[in-house]
């Protein structure tokens, strides 16, 4: 379907992001195909009641609607107020703000060969998926019969090409290359080869097609962001200047399921900062795998199959904090707890993994060496009321009009020089 046809039928939908849609406002202000666009998307959507049959609400999409109509939904959760303090205290914004990109490396840095192919690998699988699961193809329609067919496939040759378990003690020194192919491997990855595994038993439905499509967006994005020269001509698309905001995340997570090493676990999103958090689709992708890190060590915790995650930029001057939160035993929060110690990587295990990960994102973001986030609270752990709190903390964009008088007053202190 043309783009400029797609467009106007997700404006009519009220389903285009708020950023697409003012620029599509401004482009009809000038535009008389983009009129006559908007004009036939209405005339066939309002044909489309007469025209189709009726349908009972997927449980999927049911689901979604109460748990969006739930009050508690608009609930903010948070840790604890001395916990909070102990966040704003950490706090020292880098002179410049990282924008993503310096997570990255070459295929050829790695050290094994072995492991330049399994990226190399799983990267074009992801391609092949990709069209698939589109919002444009026959799973997303209903018919899931060829994605079906072809997941089988494509789950076994990944079961037998990838392990999750033993990936943390494979041999790999400590370096940015092994970092990212870990960041490849245990962020996004185990949940989307979990639904395509539901997928190939034949017990998906349109809401794993949602699902597996964010999934594996988001993995490539990752891996993008991760090697350099994976997908050269994407990477410099994803390194344009582009604002992503929170109400991306919201719709990506908001009733999700997501599996790590586990069954599905039942996403809730509580409150979710709706301004912008990234400033480039690297440091979106990167954002991203620090969130998929929160969300597999609670997915793996939770004591009565659900977590929330919430968004926030009101606690924490100066700074997006990214918290989740879920019910668990007095073991497993331990179990949780000693893996944001500052040795928790030395035990070699895929959780353990996961806060290296955040930690050396947080390293990046805030310009930090690692022994400089010794003892700050840019992540952490905490345990209120049964509940097990992980969160992390991101540089906030400034405010535009801020940023445009610092940007004047920084020229003209270098004229002034």
């Amino acid at each position: 379907m043309d783009s400029l046809e797609q467009k106007a039928i997700d404006y009519s939908l009220g389903i285009l992001p708020k950023e697409d849609s003012k620029l599509f406002e401004a482009l009809l202000e000038k535009d008389e195909d983009a009129l006559r666009a908007l004009k036939n998307a209405r005339e066939d959507l309002s044909l489309v009641g007469l025209s189709s049959k009726s349908s009972r609400l997927s449980e999927d999409m049911r689901s979604r609607i109460l748990d969006l109509s739930k009050s508690e939904q608009t609930v903010v959760s948070e840790p604890d107020e001395k916990t909070l303090q102990a966040i704003r205290k950490s706090i020292e914004q880098p002179s410049q703000r990282y924008n993503g990109g310096g997570g990255s490396v070459d295929l050829s840095d790695i050290s094994e060969s072995r492991f330049q192919d399994t990226i190399k690998f799983l990267y074009e699988k992801m391609l092949l998926l990709s069209p698939l699961i589109a919002g444009d193809s026959e799973a997303a329609e209903g018919d899931l019969r060829t994605l079906t067919s072809t997941s089988a496939k494509l789950s076994k040759e990944l079961s037998e090409k990838i392990d999750f378990q033993s990936i943390g003690y494979e041999n790999l020194p400590n370096d940015m290359p092994s970092h990212s192919v870990r960041r490849s491997i245990i962020t996004s990855f185990p949940s989307l080869s979990f639904f395509i595994e539901r997928v190939s038993a034949g017990q998906g439905g349109v809401g794993d097609v949602r699902r597996l499509f964010y999934l594996c967006r988001d993995q490539m994005k990752i891996m993008r962001a991760s090697f350099g020269d994976l997908d050269s001509p994407r990477l410099a698309e994803d390194e344009e200047l582009r604002l992503h905001g929170g109400d991306l995340l919201r719709s990506k997570w908001w009733g999700a399921q997501h599996a790590y090493l586990s069954d599905a676990r039942k996403v809730k999103c509580g409150h979710f900062y709706e301004g912008p958090i990234t400033e480039r689709c690297v440091e979106f992708a990167e954002y991203d795998s620090n969130l998929y890190c929160l969300a597999n060590l609670l997915a793996s915790g939770t004591a009565d199959g659900e977590f929330t995650i919430d968004l926030s930029k009101d606690f924490v001057p100066g700074c997006t904090l990214a918290t989740a939160c879920a019910n668990t035993s007095d073991e497993a929060h331990e179990k949780i707890a000693k893996l944001f110690h500052v040795d928790a990587a030395a035990n070699g295990t895929p959780d353990s993994y996961l806060t290296q990960l955040v930690k050396t994102s947080l390293q990046r973001a805030y310009n930090l060496q690692s022994n400089d986030l010794e003892g700050r609270s840019l992540m952490g752990c905490s345990r209120r009321e049964r509940k097990t709190w992980i969160w992390f903390v991101w540089p906030s964009i400034p405010n535009q009009q801020l940023a445009e008088d610092s940007e004047n007053t920084n020229s003209e202190t270098d004229f002034l020089n």
